[in-house]
């Protein structure tokens, strides 16, 4: 099969590629959505996938969906699935969502009466148009970086949404946290195996950005490795005292994660997903997460997935854009 990405790079990383950002002509909320539609509004049909890795005892298999070479209107339909996702998750039941969505659509600022009550729902992420300026280098250490990990998120998530699986039944998938900087786990799914009578596992995932400035991406499935490792117990134990008043078979197994993850049983399991502008990951990228997590050693308990999106840092921008719009 030839590669999404195009050939691998040295085992290590180090000879990743980083293309140069491109100015593309922007493409507008109608028209984005528009395009979305075709594909059903599904980001892994308007991706590029694969899978990776081994499916066989202690090893990672893991899938890359990538975004590299596509034309401005198909990373914009992209931008727009993921902005909406947030924005109708965020505003919850409030008439935010259908002001901010009309808006988007129709290329009209919100009315001045609904400009606050739209902007309560995303200011603490996406800040507000204008206030920071172009170029501003506490904005890239600061709120952008936390953009990206938003975005890397919401990307994870709407994939595993949309994952089909002939092996497994999904039965629960967690939302990303509200605000960027919330303690806890980054992304939680609960699955059965097909038939009855079955018993429920999970997988407790670690989200991160890569910066490819500064590491290679099996560094940054190291640092995701580890923070499962220390903090994977925590993130658990949060989930048990959530979840306390589910019943039936999703309460029992809730009322077990933390067993199940010290005993490394079978129905547990970890996962690590990383989004990236290198567009040449290492083969053995998701290593780390083996030999770190080595206590689960059956087969499918360790999964990974890699986003390749050529340029990330803009592609977030061009989220933050999507849903600036109707502002």
């Amino acid at each position: 099969m030839k590669s999404v990405v195009g050939s691998t790079s040295e085992e290590d990383g180090s000879e990743g590629d980083y293309p140069d950002v491109t100015v593309a002509p922007l493409t507008s909320p109608a028209e984005a959505a528009r395009l979305a539609a075709q594909y059903d509004n599904q980001v892994s049909r308007l991706l590029a996938s694969e899978s990776r890795g081994q499916h066989a005892p202690g090893k990672c298999a893991w899938d890359l969906v990538a975004m590299v070479d596509f034309p401005a209107d198909r990373r914009s339909a992209v931008a727009w699935i993921i902005a909406e996702a947030i924005m109708k998750f965020r505003c919850g039941n409030s008439r935010a969502f259908a002001c901010w969505r009309t808006a988007a659509l129709s290329a009209n600022a919100v009315a001045e009466d609904d400009r606050e009550l739209v902007l309560s729902f995303l200011i603490s992420v996406f800040g507000r148009p204008g206030a920071v300026e172009p170029g501003d280098t506490k904005a890239k250490q600061g709120k952008s970086n936390h953009l990206e990990g938003f975005v890397a998120e919401w990307l994870w998530h709407l994939i595993m949404k949309e994952q089909k699986a002939a092996h497994r039944e999904r039965k629960y998938l967690s939302e990303p946290s509200y605000s960027v900087t919330e303690q806890g786990e980054d992304g939680f799914a609960v699955y059965a195996p097909p038939g009855t009578n079955v018993s429920l596992f999970f997988r407790l995932w670690e989200i991160k950005k890569h910066n490819t400035e500064n590491s290679v991406v099996t560094t940054t499935v190291q640092r995701a490795s580890d923070q499962l490792n220390t903090r994977g117990l925590q993130y658990l134990a949060k989930l048990t005292s959530a979840h306390r008043q589910t019943d039936g078979d999703l309460g029992t197994l809730f009322a077990e994660l933390g067993d199940l993850w010290i005993n490394a049983d079978p129905r547990a399991g970890a996962g690590v997903g990383v989004a990236t502008s290198t567009v040449s990951p290492p083969e053995a990228c998701f290593s780390p997460l083996e030999s770190i997590l080595g206590q689960f050693t059956n087969a499918g308990q360790l999964e990974g997935l890699l986003c390749v999106i050529e340029n990330f840092t803009e592609f977030a921008v061009e989220v933050r854009r999507m849903v600036w719009s109707a502002l």
